[in-house]
């Protein structure tokens, strides 16, 4: 056991340490794994974790907390607090210098810094900074750039220190001080829940953390009114609109831990009273009205989308009829165009009405359609404008339809003065008729903001699959207009030839249907690679968390025994037992009765670990090869998909979910490492636990007004600068090119790319898609996310897992029904 500090409680005992490097950095959860040189033996590297705080490389700290032994990776010191103090050593001054804690002064420059002032450099910097002009490679300009920087780290010491004993990660220490200043200790002890809904990346649980600590009552009125915003943001977040009573009681009461309920009811009437919440009543299931909150902005665009799209479908336009269907003939022939019956009728319904709905799957003519609708309304010399979420549709819409087509944000005109969209009811787009395609990710908030923006006189189409997944922000707009009956709507059936040779189109609508495709695979039919068949299905398998454990535990136990196992005691078969105990021995459950353990232990690599410890392996199996799923996706992303469809081809990774082996947090470091790795001269930045690249393929997370980017822009990584931890990232759809320039504050917004999840794929579209598909995956696996994953892509989708996981994706429906007023406020006068 290393040498201890026993000066503290003896609930809390005491290890000082340089922090040699950080290993791991959770920017969610603040999980932190750290390798530490102890000061009582400093050529003993110590594994140190920690949730409250991150630090630098080289910082000197005394950590506070506990010795465990984690059953994987051993002994580990769980800390429950971190004092940070001067660097002791001149080799931990220079980590701690070159960390990316002072702007300006990299690795490099702080090595310079440190050799020719050695132990005096923190009192160069304090007192004498003017010195730092004799290193070398410090001129006049760049110590200007140092000593504001040194000055501002000054100014927040303080702040960081507060935060830092309120137990909020360093990490955020600079974003709460540019946003409060000098004001930011009295802002936060003011208001502890601002943090959450200020700062991006601080969440309520961390704030809540905070407000405690600071003395808060658990049952205060702040507290409970902080719970009941989170409740209500939380469940925006999932979809809904708003919440019932119940609803908020229910989920303060177990988010705060309170047993009395009476504090919530009384917070509620007071937020009611006061019209800080907003009430609409709505009937149940049953048909009894009951009270639901709203946020007032989520109320005032709900109802607005209502009124609004009520008054526009209560005006057709007035048309001759005939007149048109005979210019629609001559716009066909003219074009080359032919359109099926049901394609007909729904260019001239929509051409007369003020507001209509066009849907349809795959393959069943939407674009044509609409190419022959923006056409007509040309020769009747009306002016189009057309719109999509995102950068990737509106690119792809621009190009089928030979008309500029703009983001909705582009169009709309963001003005960061005011907070809102320069185009509004005051000041309309100048258009005729407004043309939105992927309206199924269009949530409430953004749907206001377009009606707004729709001219007296204007028109509205609204395009999309109503069966893909619904939007990221709240609501359901494009389901709920077509359920309300009131917007016309103009759904297409009817699946082309030409799309019926797709089996991507084709397996789209069977697992819309509710039926499971029966799709090749390459390693029964390896042809198909070369016929270039548009989806393919590889069986393979991830070991499970348990799986794991099982296969780690016997390896360990085991080690230099292969072969003895049976006689060497260590392993004893008791189905009953406890299969994970501390002792040195393993008992077998009952799930893996059925593993040889001399072929377990003499198995060599994951795919032939993971071979042993499966009861059934499919006869197409990955695995037979020597590959994981993980390895297989690798392989595709590396050398298969570049080898068949050109190494410039474009591969997108599509996940169900962040967390897993299978994962898009795990992919991406996988991936990064096979295609991206990290070489000498290779410039690099690490911030909150992530490696970014020159090269590497990033996408922003959330809408950023300031950089003009926004949620799902994907884009590559140009240049990176250690110095001043800024990245140069280069997006680019269609004719549209930008490239951005990321400061240290705004690179949280920022994650690898080479994997995302379905979710976050709406409204884009692919080369090429790689879908891993597994049981592990079972909390997400729905039918429209399968749906949604598989029409990413133009050319090939490989799915990547088990059959078994396909099917129950396409046998389950989301029944999580989002809680939205829209269609009863359409049906209804409310």
């Amino acid at each position: 056991m290393p040498a201890l500090d026993k000066s503290t409680t003896a609930e809390s005992e005491k290890l000082s340490g340089i922090v040699k490097r950080i290993t791991f950095h959770s920017v969610e959860t603040g999980y932190s794994v750290l390798k530490v040189n102890s000061m009582h033996r400093p050529n003993e590297e110590l594994t140190v974790v920690v949730h409250q705080s991150k630090v630098f490389a080289g910082a000197t700290i005394d950590f506070y907390g506990e010795w465990i032994t984690h059953p994987s990776y051993g002994l580990q010191f769980k800390a429950s607090k971190v004092v940070e103090k001067k660097p002791a050593t001149t080799n931990a001054l220079e980590k701690y210098l070159g960390s990316g804690l002072i702007k300006g002064v990299g690795p490099v420059t702080a090595r310079r810094i440190v050799k020719h002032f050695g132990d005096q450099t923190l009192d160069v910097f304090e007192n004498s900074i003017e010195k730092l002009t004799e290193v070398e490679g410090i001129a006049r300009l760049k110590l200007e750039m140092i000593s504001r920087a040194w000055t501002e780290h000054q100014e927040i010491r303080n702040v960081m220190l507060f935060l830092q004993s309120h137990h909020i990660s360093t990490l955020f220490a600079v974003k709460i001080y540019k946003s409060y200043g000098n004001d930011a200790i009295e802002v936060v002890q003011n208001n502890p829940y601002r943090l959450s809904t200020d700062i991006y990346g601080i969440g309520f649980f961390s704030a809540d953390k905070v407000a405690l600590s600071l003395g808060l009552e658990a049952d205060s009125p702040q507290r409970i009114q902080a719970g009941i915003e989170h409740a209500l943001q939380n469940a925006r977040d999932d979809g809904h609109c708003y919440l019932t009573q119940q609803q908020i009681i229910d989920s303060v009461s177990e988010l705060l831990s309170l047993t009395d309920t009476g504090a919530i009811e009384t917070i509620l009437r007071t937020q009611e009273q006061q019209e800080e919440l907003k009430i609409r009543m709505l009937p149940d299931e049953h048909g009894v009205r009951q009270k639901c909150y709203y946020a007032h902005s989520l109320y005032y665009d709900e109802l607005y989308i209502a009124n609004k799209v009520k008054q526009l479908a209560g005006f057709p336009v007035k048309l001759d009829q005939r007149s048109l269907r005979q210019d629609l003939d001559t716009i066909c022939q003219l074009h080359q165009v032919t359109l099926s019956e049901e394609q007909r009728q729904s260019v001239l319904e929509i051409a007369a009405k003020r507001i209509s709905i066009l849907t349809g799957g795959p393959g069943c003519g939407k674009t044509t359609t609409t190419k022959a609708l923006v056409a007509i309304l040309q020769f009747m010399k009306k002016k189009v404008m057309l719109a999509a979420p995102t950068g990737r549709a509106a690119q792809r819409m621009s190009e089928v339809i030979g008309l500029e087509a703009k983001t909705i944000h582009r169009l709309l005109e963001f003005d960061p003065a005011n907070g809102g969209f320069k185009n509004n009811e005051d000041n309309p787009l100048q258009t005729d008729i407004l043309i939105l395609d992927e309206c199924s990710m269009l949530d409430v908030h953004l749907t206001a903001a377009l009606l707004r923006a729709v001219p007296a006189h204007g028109q509205v189409v609204f395009i999309g699959d109503a069966d893909q997944l619904p939007a990221v922000g709240a609501g359901n707009v494009l389901k709920d207009m077509i359920a309300s009956g009131v917007v016309p709507c103009m759904k297409l059936t009817k699946i082309f030839r030409q799309a019926q040779e797709s089996a991507i189109i084709s397996y789209a609508h069977q697992i819309n249907k509710g039926e499971v495709p029966r799709i090749e695979s390459p390693f029964h039919k390896p042809h198909v690679w070369q016929e270039k068949k548009d989806c393919l299905f590889i069986d393979s398998e991830e070991a499970t968390a348990d799986q794991l454990k099982f296969i780690s535990r016997v390896k360990r136990l085991t080690a230099g025994t292969a072969g003895k196992t049976a006689a060497s005691g260590n392993l004893t078969e008791d189905p009953a037992a406890d299969p994970y105990s501390q002792d040195n021995s393993l008992s077998i459950p009952a799930k893996f009765s059925h593993v040889d353990l001399d072929a377990l232990v003499q198995a060599r690599g994951h795919s032939e670990e993971l071979k042993e410890v499966l009861q059934r392996i499919h006869p197409w199996s990955s695995l037979h090869y020597g590959f994981s799923a993980v390895s297989m996706i690798e392989k595709l992303y590396e050398t298969i998909i570049p080898k068949y469809y050109g190494k410039e081809a474009e591969i997108q990774i599509l996940s169900p979910m962040t967390k897993g082996s299978l994962g898009t947090a795990s992919l991406n470091k996988v991936i990064q490492e096979k295609i991206n790795p990290g070489t000498e001269g290779k410039a690099q930045l690490t911030i909150g636990g992530r490696i970014f690249r020159e090269g590497d393929r990033v996408i922003q997370k959330r809408n950023n007004y300031d950089l003009n980017v926004f949620n799902g822009d994907i884009g590559v990584i140009t240049d990176v600068d250690n110095e001043e931890m800024e990245l140069m990232v280069h997006f680019k759809a269609g004719q549209q090119a930008k490239d951005v320039s990321y400061s240290k504050e705004f690179l949280l917004e920022l994650d690898l790319a080479y994997a995302i999840t379905i979710h976050k794929s709406q409204g884009s579209e692919f080369q090429t898609v790689i879908i891993p598909l597994v049981t592990q995956h079972f909390g997400m696996l729905f039918r429209n996310l399968v749906y949604t994953g598989i029409t990413r892509a133009k050319k090939l989708v490989v799915f990547v897992g088990t059959r078994k996981a396909l099917a129950m994706a396409v046998n389950k429906q989301n029944t999580a029904i989002r809680q939205t007023a829209l269609a009863y406020l359409l049906q209804n006068n409310a």
